[in-house]
């Protein structure tokens, strides 16, 4: 399939999922499993010698964590102190959203952007460990919030959005391989237009389920939408100009955007919930990243694709 057409999808399932939102909303438990699916299909076609491969590329691991939990976090502090209230719980939203790295659906941007994905995957359970830990210090020394995250969180999110799926994408596949082995590469082409498929119906559902809460707080719109755009434009930038400096492939260069430019919306949604239960305009910002964010990969991938065309 053509990039535009891709693209093309992606944008009609967040028009799509906005128009049905302002009549009906689904259960949210639909993401749950769109991303469980998405995960399956995009684990279908790694195998676990490929994720041993990823774990060995030290130099694009050490240097996505450098920009993931540093180069990141201080840009994210910095926009948000320049932008906004540091008393107001709009703050601490940002700072929850900004600086926890996706550990799920920046895989499947990876793949569709043509990116290293066996790399990205073995970088998932590093993001995973060490935005749990972070978390409760970026709070306590940023904003004066004292939680304590469950360390319990990690093995649940490593259980159930890593290694269940996995697991069970590489028993179907060995399946596949033990009825009929010519069957591998057409369950493959499959699986790979099953993990757009599932992204679209992800996208679908996120759309679905918040954009009536985006339409009720609107006024509060203008500066989160100015931190989280900012930080988009400028995040795209610094990947392209690390990736350089530090020689990384074409493919580590996607992984590395795609690693910088999604954020951890539900896990982080989750703990904001949990804590912070009484702080609306909290979960608003998480809410507005989410619906600001897929845009965002979207044009990203779509670029990077005709980068990669044209070289």
């Amino acid at each position: 399939m053509k990039p535009y057409l891709e693209s093309l999808l992606l944008i009609l399932a967040i028009v799509a999922g906005s128009l049905v939102g302002l009549f009906t909303s689904f259960k949210t438990t639909l993401t749950d499993y769109f991303i469980l699916a998405m995960l399956f299909f995009l684990f279908y076609n790694i195998s676990l010698q490929g994720i041993f491969k990823g774990f060995k590329n030290r130099k694009y691991i050490g240097i996505a964590l450098l920009v993931n939990f540093v180069f990141i976090p201080t840009l994210a502090l910095l926009l948000s102190t320049l932008l906004v209230d540091k008393a107001s719980a709009i703050f601490v939203g940002l700072i929850i959203y900004l600086f926890a790295p996706c550990t799920d659906w920046y895989l499947g941007f990876t793949k569709l952007a043509n990116g290293d994905v066996e790399a990205n995957s073995a970088l998932l359970p590093f993001n995973l460990l060490l935005q749990v830990l972070l978390l409760p210090v970026y709070l306590t020394v940023f904003t004066q919030n004292t939680i304590s995250v469950p360390f319990e969180a990690f093995f649940e999110v490593l259980i159930y959005w890593v290694l269940i799926p996995f697991t069970a994408a590489q028993l179907a596949r060995l399946v596949v391989i033990k009825l009929k082995s010519d069957w591998v590469e057409k369950s493959s082409s499959l699986a790979e237009w099953l993990v757009l498929a599932t992204l679209m119906l992800l996208i679908f559902s996120m759309f679905n389920a918040n954009i009536a809460t985006l339409i009720t707080n609107a006024t509060y719109l203008p500066r989160v939408l100015a931190v989280i755009l900012t930080f988009f434009i400028i995040t795209f930038f610094i990947a392209r100009l690390v990736s350089r400096i530090s020689s990384l492939t074409k493919k580590e260069e996607i992984s590395l955007t795609m690693t910088t430019a999604a954020r951890n919306a539900p896990l982080m949604l989750v703990i904001s919930l949990l804590f912070f239960p009484d702080q609306p305009l909290l979960h608003l910002v998480l809410v507005v990243g989410i619906l600001v964010e897929f845009p965002h990969l979207i044009t990203i991938t779509s670029l990077l694709k005709r980068t990669v065309s044209s070289s």
